[in-house]
């Protein structure tokens, strides 16, 4: 029913593209066309079209702020509208720590210390600076494209504005929230490869997709870099995924016993970084 209701939304797209088309110049009918083959080939891309509701699969990450890398291994599971659920393991056995991104905040649990640390977004500087919230991250992960908006991707195509960049064709949303976004899909390959996003307190997220295997038929990229500039200091992330799986799961946030102790989170942080 959603890829029908897709089908129809794409092609009231192109015809109200090709109204407009026929009144104007040759020279704008010539452009428009341009756009209107940019916006075909993004729109089949299965970042946009393949519904993508669960993931799952080892992870190795390497977090680096301001030249100070941090590796843990373990696994990833997300459940869409649910979470992101990251659990860190001691030999590939035991889970030790767990970092959650969840809609309305983020967990982090220790275990072997028995202390915990949750946060909402919007106490968390850089990610104010760079306008990420959840939803974003979770798309981001799931190798999506999306609307800054909270319509889905294809309802928001009239709005945007498409171009041939190289090898590429990229796709702008129109600004929403302060927050502006741009999707590189590869001419051949139909890939999702690199989206960007520009907040208006001057940070920006970029996240580039590499390593793309086939998973339950779909090409997937196995490695996701995510760098954020302007927010005061230099910082990436590096997910390298591995026994990758679409599968549906369920998801259920992690539990803090009653022994466990709060405390900062960048105190936490420190801890797991020196493990």
């Amino acid at each position: 029913m959603q890829n029908a209701k897709n089908k129809i939304l794409l092609a009231i797209l192109l015809l109200s593209f090709l109204a407009v088309g026929c009144k104007t110049k040759e020279s704008a009918v010539e452009s428009r066309s341009i756009d209107m083959e940019s916006m075909a080939l993004v729109s089949a891309s299965p970042s946009v079209v393949v519904p993508r509701k669960s993931l799952s699969g080892n992870l190795k990450l390497t977090a680096d702020i301001d030249g100070k890398p941090i590796t843990a291994k373990g696994t990833m599971r997300i459940k869409e509208d649910c979470g992101v659920q990251i659990g860190v393991t001691a030999l590939g056995l035991l889970e030790i720590a767990s970092l959650e991104f969840l809609p309305d905040n983020m967990r982090l649990i220790y275990k072997l210390g028995k202390e915990y640390a949750d946060v909402s977004y919007a106490d968390v500087s850089f990610l104010q600076k760079t306008g990420i919230d959840y939803k974003l991250l979770e798309s981001v992960l799931m190798n999506r494209a999306f609307s800054p908006d909270g319509r889905s991707f294809i309802e928001t195509m009239r709005d945007m504005e498409f171009a041939s960049e190289g090898n590429c064709v990229t796709a702008t949303t129109e600004e929403s929230n302060g927050i502006v976004y741009k999707f590189h899909i590869d001419k051949l390959s139909g890939e999702l490869v690199q989206s960007e996003g520009w907040y208006v307190g001057g940070g920006k997220v970029v996240c580039r997709y590499s390593d793309f295997y086939i998973v339950d038929g779909i090409s997937f990229p196995h490695t996701i870099s995510l760098s954020l500039e302007g927010v005061g200091s230099s910082a990436s992330l590096q997910f390298e995924l591995s026994r990758v799986s679409f599968g549906n799961i369920t998801f259920t946030p992690r539990q803090v016993s009653s022994s466990y102790k709060k405390m900062n989170v960048d105190k936490l942080l420190k801890t797991l970084g020196n493990m």
